[in-house]
């Protein structure tokens, strides 16, 4: 498979805008997908032939037997709380450990307190919020809330309510709702294994049990089995929810509703009036549906053998995750499967993650998508091991891996959607690793494992002959799943090996770079007089040195996705503009706006760093 059609390389050298439906601006639409030269057609090619390296389909070498059968029992052993005992070794250490460092756990329990007491009040899931400047005494008194450590209960601590604080509240979208409840999961679990005190494990319990709610609320909320939210917003505050127009799913004529289908419009409760006060935005994209899908897996990762969580809500959990997972295995009006359906019956705007599929445009048995095979394989992987549903294990590991080989597909294919060089969008750059987090989690076809981490390394982290990669990002996200995934963790074992240092030290050293809590999204302006427009893409000079007067950057002009000023150099995260998820925003912008009145919930920090404290070393 490493010798592509002609078709295939014109189409990626044709492809410089999303894959993923959305802009550095998180939740937007993207700009549309230029049309495909006339000149490229998929009779350039015989459809019944194969490039020669691609194995035969009839003829996969993976045993007929489900690899799932015989996975190794993992042991429910953890400590007693308030021990201080630890029954693994993490990514990034923990206080029993040689290296545990307290300032960033603190850093990281003050995100978790501020989070909860304004980002996460509304619905239970992540949200921006608005506390304007000028409300200077509001954000007076959340800055006093951040700096007591004992502080968990804002209206307690200053007979107010957050809510009378937030003059805007802003939607639940499904990758920063998602990654927020894989957090909490991960961060329970630590918590709960390392001996952590009694009544910080129970707190941590207890918001893990509330997130099991809202995660079956984005689902009942649409009135369609396996059919999932974009987002939801409250209708009933100030904000997105209160100003939004409903549009029914259908006109009078039965017709789906918008006649072209969008990147989510807003619907009404349809689980027969269980939620009057959230309404609901469909057309749910990859980059929010993989998000969904991490909180599904994470929170199954840590609470299916633990008995402090109800049965009845474990079923619900495992219920929701099979509708939804099944709706993958139907193939659509256009032929195929692995598309995302909506509660119209159409498959969302950008819904595809087929491994033949243009992003929407139109299917090739000639083109081979490795981004949307990690995604795929990641999300079914998944969605098969919170299930453990026969036909399920059978539509991964016999069909996509054993005859589809989507695994190869990702090992030679990963980085030709995904780096796009000064036009990437890194929105894709997230959605792929979030795709190879799942994987390398959740698969266990060794094989399988192998050529995703192969596609990992040199397809996507590692490329020395691009002028950008995710190594030098310092992206914490990525490096801590880049560390993981070649050190061969996953659900059912610890690393086998230890972990790449120097990607765990870049992770853990942006982290402690990371804007502590409160986070408002000031903008910032490393290089002020680079001036250019997309008429004019070029600077007058390309020396800039930073605010810190230390840190130099060579100015490329204005010649990134959507025409963005960028440099060469990644820029430290301690010099980085705001953003509400800054593992999809460009890591070359030194100039970034903001008007200083959002309140970020820090969900990137929180998902990176426990991850970092819940992925396990290998055992000593």
């Amino acid at each position: 498979m490493n010798v592509r059609s002609p078709f295939a390389l014109i189409l990626a050298a044709a492809f410089v805008v999303a894959c993923g439906g959305t802009s550095s601006t998180p939740d937007t639409p993207s700009v549309d997908v230029p049309d495909v030269p006339a000149d490229v057609a998929t009779d350039t090619a015989d459809p019944d032939a194969l490039p020669a390296d691609v194995p035969d389909e009839t003829t996969p070498d993976v045993p007929a037997d489900v690899p799932t059968d015989v996975l190794p029992d993992v042991p429910f052993n953890p400590p007693a709380c308030g021990s201080g005992a630890a029954i693994f070794r993490g990514l990034i250490p923990g206080p029993a450990e040689t290296g545990f460092d307290a300032d960033l756990e603190a850093k990281a329990t003050t995100y978790e307190r501020v989070w909860q007491a304004f980002n996460a009040s509304a619905m239970h899931l992540n949200t921006d919020v608005t506390v304007p400047v000028a409300n200077l005494a509001d954000r007076t008194k959340i800055g006093a809330f951040a700096l007591d450590p004992t502080a968990w209960d804002f209206e307690a601590f200053s007979s107010r309510k957050a809510s009378d604080m937030i003059a805007s509240q802003h939607k639940v979208a499904g990758l920063y709702g998602g990654d927020g409840v894989a957090a909490d999961a991960y961060r329970y679990a630590v918590l709960r294994d390392q001996g952590y005190p009694c009544a910080d494990v129970q707190r941590a319990r207890e918001w893990l049990l509330g997130d099991l709610d809202a995660l079956h609320t984005v689902v009942d909320i649409t009135g369609a089995p396996g059919v999932i939210v974009r987002g939801i917003a409250r209708r009933d505050l100030p904000g997105d929810g209160a100003t939004v127009t409903l549009v029914p799913l259908k006109d009078e004529q039965g017709n789906p509703l918008p006649a072209t289908k969008n990147n989510g419009v807003w619907r009404e409760d349809f689980s027969g009036g269980k939620y009057e006060n959230l309404v609901w935005e469909d057309s749910v994209s990859r980059d929010m549906y993989i998000g969904w899908v991490a909180a599904y897996a994470a929170v199954w990762d840590v609470i299916r053998q633990d008995p402090d969580f109800p049965k009845e809500k474990k079923d619900r959990l495992q219920a929701d995750a099979l509708a939804v997972a099944r709706q993958l295995m139907v193939v659509r009006e256009s032929g195929y499967d692995l598309e995302i359906p909506d509660a119209d019956g159409r498959t969302t705007l950008h819904g595809w993650i087929n491994e033949h599929n243009f992003d929407g445009v139109f299917y090739s048995d000639d083109y081979y998508n490795g981004f949307h095979s990690v995604m795929a394989l990641g999300v079914v992987g998944a969605f098969v091991y919170i299930t453990d549903d026969p036909e399920l294990k059978v539509f991964l590991y016999d069909k996509l891996i054993g005859e589809r080989r989507l695994h190869e597909i990702v090992r030679d294919h990963l980085f030709e959607m995904v780096d796009m060089g000064a036009k990437s969008n890194y929105s894709n750059y997230n959605m792929a690793f979030q795709g190879v987090w799942l994987s390398l989690r959740y698969l266990a076809d060794g094989p399988a494992r192998a050529a995703v981490q192969q596609g990992l390394k040199d397809g996507m982290y590692d490329r020395p002959d691009s002028p950008s990669q995710p190594k030098e990002f310092g992206y914490s996200l990525y490096d801590y799943i880049y560390a993981e995934g070649m050190a061969d963790g996953s659900a059912w074992w610890p690393q086998r090996t230890e972990p790449d240092a120097g990607a765990v030290a870049r992770g853990t050293q942006s982290l402690v770079e990371f804007h502590p809590a409160p986070y408002y999204d000031f903008g910032v302006a490393q290089c002020p007089d680079a001036i250019c427009t997309e008429a004019e893409p070029q600077v007058a000079s390309e020396d800039c040195t930073a605010l810190d007067g230390v840190t130099h950057f060579t100015v490329l002009g204005c010649v990134g996705r959507n025409a963005d000023l960028i440099t060469l150099e990644p820029v430290p995260m301690r010099l980085l503009g705001p953003s509400n998820f800054r593992w999809r925003s460009n890591p070359y912008m030194p100039n970034f706006g903001g008007s200083g009145d959002n309140l970020l919930p820090g969900v990137d920090f929180r998902i990176a760093y426990w991850m970092g404290r819940y992925f396990r070393r290998p055992a000593l």
